[in-house]
């Protein structure tokens, strides 16, 4: 149980960071403004959470995690 909380937090910081550093290419380079970067943003971070969501489910029906 811990290993699985401790693998959603780190999971969940790479999303996050990820999801920032692309909201910032597109500013920088001019392909968004910050509202929509922001969307972006929390498109992404939305998509990673599900994603994990499903993938620890499957997980846990294969027995690989506690």
């Amino acid at each position: 149980m811990l290993k699985s909380i401790i693998l959603s937090k780190i999971v969940g910081s790479v999303i996050r960071h990820g999801a920032t550093i692309i909201g910032g290419w597109l500013l920088s380079e001019g392909y968004a403004d910050q509202a929509a970067a922001e969307a972006i943003a929390g498109g992404i971070v939305a998509s990673g959470g599900v994603a994990w969501s499903v993938a620890e489910k499957k997980a846990r029906n294969l027995l690989i995690l506690p």
